[in-house]
């Protein structure tokens, strides 16, 4: 019984704040850059030739695109924030060629759908309003290979399309900053945004996979 009101104790606090604070709707889009560590394809590709020789390079350093919807809670100077984003990378070509001068050549595109909750400080000043947060979230991910196969001589052998989704999705966290604009019963959000797909999902051999996010959205803000 204790246990229960000490949890009761500490969450009124939160739930005092969301009765009282002001519900903001909102959609964004924007530009993703990809860090060096993208998706670790090239370790999936690799384990579809059982051949030493083989060799790729890197897919790092994509840009892609996202958008999203937000939802928000607003009780100056928090915001509590949950948002939903699609983001997708454009093909990378990875390359792998033997000895024999046999070669494949993948097209990789990375998809994810990111779902966040995060808690904003933001100075409460009129018209603009500069903010910081951090913020929790699970990102579920799925790629495309289009595979080519060409042989010593040139000649294509194999073309195909894989399409693969992440069993389990990546936890992880994101830390976050911009500026608000009002414009008078509407706001424009400019965000830059850094994001640690599976920060907390790393797994034996598997690299961060960490990207950038800069776009802007307009909340619509409701009554109190």
């Amino acid at each position: 019984m204790k246990r229960h009101t000490l949890l009761a104790i500490a969450i009124l606090p939160l739930v005092a704040t969301l009765a009282s604070a002001q519900i903001g709707f909102g959609a964004g889009l924007g530009l993703a850059a990809l860090g060096n560590n993208i998706g670790q394809a090239s370790g999936e590709l690799g384990n579809l030739f059982a051949k030493d020789s083989i060799s790729y390079g890197d897919v790092s350093g994509n840009v892609g695109f996202y958008g999203t919807g937000r939802v928000r809670f607003k009780a100056d100077p928090f915001w509590l924030m949950g948002d939903v984003s699609y983001v997708y990378f454009q093909s990378s070509e990875i390359q792998l060629r033997d000895f024999s001068n046999n070669s494949a050549t993948f097209e990789v595109g990375t998809s994810m759908v990111p779902v966040n909750v995060s808690a904003t400080f933001a100075i409460p000043a009129p018209v603009v309003h500069p903010y910081v947060g951090v913020g929790l979230g699970a990102t579920f991910i799925s790629r495309t290979y289009t595979f080519t196969a060409v042989d010593g001589n040139g000649n294509a052998s194999a073309w195909d399309v894989y399409n693969r989704s992440e069993t389990e999705p990546e936890y992880g966290g994101q830390i976050h900053g911009g500026v608000e604009f009002d414009l008078g019963g509407v706001t424009l959000d400019t965000r830059l945004q850094y994001n640690m797909s599976n920060l907390f999902s790393t797994g034996d051999n598997e690299n961060s996979l960490g990207y950038l996010q800069l776009g802007v959205a307009l909340m619509f803000e409701g009554s109190k």
